[in-house]
């Protein structure tokens, strides 16, 4: 069977009964990613988004690495910062300098963007390779490690599933669907092709969905696909949702 197919199947199976299953907006207020990556930004907004980030306790704070100090202090939630981002295009060198700062930051957890320019122009391995070395010293700092593929720049979903599969064998921590900063972001197949890769390689790696994920209607549907593919229920340790807004409509139904 096709990987095509089978999204197809398993969506028919996610509308036709499935919606049953609850889903309630806690628990995915506590799989938020709370997200501000905006390179100007003022002090006013990053203490509102500690505050809300603290207040309704979500899975953790992700922000650019010079808006960090901002968090060091009155802070419960993990701290992530973006690498290597938006492009991908980074040195690795200057990747692994970049983790380093911040860690003395207080980071925890590292969402590092794919190689995947490279990868896509036939150069996996050198991409892969890059992306051992980010993993290896994570594992070894014991930071989450969260990688973006931006998974509307590849032709087909079967792609997305092989470097998924690669990924995941690296020792990822979460498989991330994009970087919200390009036109499209998170699709449904693309996060079924993740899904498929993580099922398919019995590994505790998760997922996180980010890139337009605005309205509660789309993260229940995200989570539900997500549950029904690796048929356990939703929490922070293995399903994520990276965006900004969407905590703001969660809790007008919470």
């Amino acid at each position: 069977m096709s990987l095509e197919t089978n999204f197809n199947e398993v969506m028919e199976a996610l509308l036709d009964g499935y919606s049953k299953n609850t889903i309630t907006a806690k628990q995915l207020i506590h799989s938020i990613d709370l997200t501000l990556l905006n390179e100007y930004v003022t002090v006013e907004s990053l203490n509102q988004l500690k505050y809300s980030a603290n207040q309704n306790q979500v899975a953790a704070l992700c922000v650019y690495m010079q808006h960090l100090g901002q968090f060091s202090s009155q802070n419960t939630i993990n701290l992530a910062t973006v690498i290597n981002f938006p492009q991908g295009t980074e040195d690795p060198a200057d990747s692994v300098a970049s983790i380093e700062k911040a860690i003395q930051l207080g980071v925890a957890e590292i969402d590092y963007v794919f190689p995947y320019r490279i990868y896509l122009q036939g150069q996996k391995q050198k991409a892969l390779n890059q992306c051992q070395i980010i993993a290896q010293l994570c594992k070894e700092q014991k930071l989450v490690l969260k990688i973006i593929l931006e998974t509307c720049s590849f032709p087909n979903i079967e792609t997305v599933y092989n470097a998924s599969k690669e990924l995941v064998e690296l020792g990822c921590d979460f498989i991330k669907t994009s970087t919200g900063k390009i036109q499209t972001g998170a699709s449904l197949s693309a996060a079924f092709a993740i899904l498929s890769a993580i099922r398919d390689t019995s590994t505790c790696c998760g997922i996180k969905i980010s890139g337009g994920i605005r309205k509660p209607q789309q993260a229940y549907n995200y989570a539900k696909l997500a549950e029904l593919m690796l048929d356990k229920q939703i929490n922070k340790s293995w399903f994520r949702i990276g965006t900004s807004s969407l905590l703001e409509e969660l809790l007008k139904i919470n």
